[in-house]
């Protein structure tokens, strides 16, 4: 039992939020395992929701307080969620389970059970089209042909089950016919009832232990369902491995998402002593493992920001080659031909090696070199993304930063490393968080060592920071992981370049990581990638330009 209910667990997480066809809202992730609600459950003061599965676990297993706000919390005291959430959670609309086997359906959630029992790309299980090539086919292979036996044996215990549940009338007593008709001779000969008793006591344990029987049955099917459910999966990325191979292009890792496979790179510099930085934009798609231009910006941008907002690309802020901007231009992706105009909203100042992240439709601008006088910020903005745009200063930071990081994890924003001065020998290697709920500040355990122009990403509750430039202005290949827990640090394979000003994004667990610059090659164009638990880093064809200090996101799927 311990078994299906670990299994049952595994299915019943929360939804994949890139499989939705619009930007999920923050507040629809579960606070646990950060994807979309499945079940919602709302702690007592009703601020922070989990999965259904995701929060029994934690409360079993954990502690009994909301991993949210600490407050004391049991299975009894969960709140179920308000009817306004189920609807909205309802009317999201999702990809097929089978997208990635080119079911193009596009449901509502509430419709997506029913769809994908029926839908048509569901995989049939051809054991001759998986002919092992090598040790995982070969496992793959085993695994569906012990499935199959156990699946069809399980069908035709469910077939007999069936024929002996229904009614009295239904039963199979073939066994006991022989004990009845004794039973009725003896009857009939007044000798007595107790053999027809027996017989019927012994027809009852029977039909008893039939029922325990298919119980156990069920349990074991749902686990075997379960199990076909992974297998299924699995054979799905060998079918899209076979294809792409047929096609003459080998997909980088089964893990990025095919529907979600571009990057979009953005300006920076290109050369030592350049009087101008780029405004030019590429399109690298990672499977194709090549690069394409886009439209280029209206203005050169270095040291810029980027974001994705609705489904849009926003660029904000950098250095034009003049004078830094608060001008931010927007790449419509649904808007044809393709063109970067200017977004009516503003920076309150000119900015430039910042960081910004959107929250609840917000723009929040942190740290960088401000105004004419480019001295470092120590400001928080906030940005209305909406008209009329209101622009306003929200927030101090315990101390300047420019060159910096900021992630948001569970609604706090994590702000990393950087210089006070602009100066690399005044990097940091602190690291604080602010709520932006309760607006204040508090600090974390701090990095292993001064940082900054690093690049970082975020992977569930885990920050991961790479390359950048340490105190005496070395670059660094060197990659961790910062649990925002704890703020224990685990180092993760270095990268094969060092890099400082790289641009980085995350595909579910696959990094790759664009440009930079070192102090033996200068600028790259180079691109490598990293799966999150494999053993080391790969190189990828390069860009088409060289690029420091660039911004780069994954293109938004329309």
């Amino acid at each position: 039992m311990e078994i299906v209910e670990k299994e049952k667990c595994e299915m019943e997480r929360g939804y994949d939020p890139s499989r939705f066809i619009f930007q999920v809202k923050r507040d629809l992730l579960c606070c646990i395992c950060h994807r979309v609600l499945k079940e919602p459950r709302l702690c007592e003061a009703e601020e922070h929701c989990f999965c259904l599965s995701c929060i029994t676990q934690y409360l079993v297993k954990v502690s009994q307080t909301c991993p949210g706000c600490r407050a004391p919390l049991t299975l009894e005291t969960l709140k179920l969620s308000q009817r306004f959430l189920k609807k909205v959670l309802s009317e999201l609309r999702i990809r097929c389970d089978y997208n990635d086997r080119g079911c193009p359906e596009q449901v509502k959630l509430r419709n997506l059970e029913d769809h994908v029992t029926d839908c048509k790309y569901r995989p049939t299980l051809d054991a001759e089209q998986y002919n092992s090539q090598d040790e995982t086919r070969g496992e793959v292979t085993e695994l569906k042909r012990r499935h199959d036996d156990i699946y069809d044996q399980v069908k035709k215990m469910k077939t007999n089950v069936k024929e002996l549940t229904p009614s009295q009338a239904e039963l199979n007593i073939q066994p006991y016919i022989q004990p009845l008709q004794m039973a009725r001779k003896q009857d009939q000969m007044k000798v007595g009832q107790d053999e027809t008793k027996k017989a019927l006591d012994e027809m009852k344990q029977t039909q008893s232990g039939i029922n325990e029987k298919v119980v156990k049955m069920e349990v074991s099917f749902e686990v075997i369902k379960q199990q076909m459910e992974r297998l299924e999966g699995l054979l799905g990325h060998l079918f899209q491995e076979n294809i792409v191979n047929r096609n003459g292009a080998q997909a980088t890792d089964p893990r990025i998402p095919t529907n979600n496979q571009d990057v979009i790179i953005l300006g920076g510099w290109y050369a030592f002593r350049s009087t101008s930085p780029l405004n030019t934009v590429e399109k690298y798609n990672i499977v194709e493992k090549r690069s394409t231009m886009l439209p280029p910006l209206n203005h050169p941008r270095a040291g810029s920001a980027s974001c994705v907002y609705n489904n849009d690309i926003l660029v904000v802020g950098g250095y034009d080659g003049k004078d830094l901007t608060g001008t931010i231009e927007v790449l419509k992706m649904n808007q044809h031909p393709l063109r970067w105009t200017m977004f009516d909203g503003k920076l309150p100042v000119k900015l430039s090696a910042h960081d910004v992240i959107v929250y609840q439709g917000k723009l929040y601008i942190i740290g960088g070199d401000e105004g004419d006088e480019r001295k470092t910020s120590n400001a928080i903005y906030e940005i209305a993304l909406t008209p009329p745009y209101t622009a306003k200063l929200l927030t101090r930071m315990p101390e300047p930063r420019t060159f910096h990081k900021a992630e948001l994890v569970n609604g706090k924003l994590f702000i990393l490393g950087g210089t006070t001065t602009g100066l690399i020998k005044d990097a940091l290697d602190s690291v604080v968080f602010y709520d932006l709920i309760k607006n204040e500040f508090k600090p974390c355990p701090s990095l292993p060592q001064p940082v900054c122009d690093m690049s970082t990403v975020t992977w569930g509750d885990k920050i991961i920071v790479l390359g950048g430039w340490d105190k005496n202005s070395h670059a660094l290949n060197d990659v961790i992981m910062y649990d925002t827990e704890t703020g224990q640090i685990e180092p993760l394979p270095s990268m094969i370049y060092k890099r400082s000003g790289s641009s980085v994004v995350i595909m579910n667990d696959v990094i790759v990581v664009f440009g930079g610059c070192n102090n033996e090659q200068g600028y790259l164009n180079s691109v490598e990638f990293f799966t999150i638990g494999g053993d080391g880093w790969k190189e990828l064809p390069g860009m088409i330009e060289r690029r420091w200090r660039a911004t780069a996101v994954v293109k938004p799927h329309i």
